[in-house]
């Protein structure tokens, strides 16, 4: 008799276990947003999803995202990582790594120093082929590579988000 309680709670902890790890049985309808979804709300989700502000977003002293300047990406004139050889390093919202300097880009709809020049085309293009308009290459840390694998109704509404950002016209220069 113990031995058999002891196998049915064995396979109830297996069993309780492998039902953990397995996906959610839901249909993708079911899961998230509808097909075809472009609205604000939908990008406002993918932007926080994909960690924008993680990378596009000043700090405060505290660590905290500095809403009043969300999404303006390296501040102008604050210092930049050091260059040490083999090292990924990281400052102010710039990286350096093997491919070199790369600064956070100011991705507010500004019109001269942010996106807001931008069409919806030209959007999906540069994540797309990870070149913004420029022909300029989108460098690490951002993973343009994984945007790009968004269907155009999530980069529609991504942009869709973006075009609502209080526009900020941090000049981001250089690499």
């Amino acid at each position: 008799m113990g031995r058999k309680i002891a196998n049915t709670i064995a396979v109830l902890l297996v069993g309780g276990i492998i039902g953990y790890w397995l996906p959610p049985r839901s249909s993708p309808a079911q899961a998230g947003a509808p097909a075809g979804d472009t609205s604000v709300a939908r990008g406002a989700q993918l932007a926080l999803l994909g960690g924008c502000d993680d990378c596009h977003t000043p700090p405060l002293p505290d660590g905290s995202p500095d809403m009043a300047r969300r999404f303006s990406g390296h501040p102008a004139g604050t210092a930049l990582p050091p260059d040490v050889p083999g090292v990924l390093t990281n400052l102010n919202l710039a990286w350096r790594g093997p491919w070199g300097l790369s600064l956070t880009r100011n991705i507010t709809p500004d019109p001269v120093n942010g996106i807001g020049s931008w069409t919806l085309e030209q959007f999906i293009h540069s994540l797309r082929i990870a070149t913004n308009p420029n022909g300029k290459a989108i460098l690490p840390p951002m993973p343009a590579a994984n945007f790009g694998r968004l269907s155009d109704a999530d980069l529609t509404a991504l942009y869709n988000f973006l075009r609502t950002v209080k526009p900020n016209a941090n000049p981001v220069t250089g690499p």
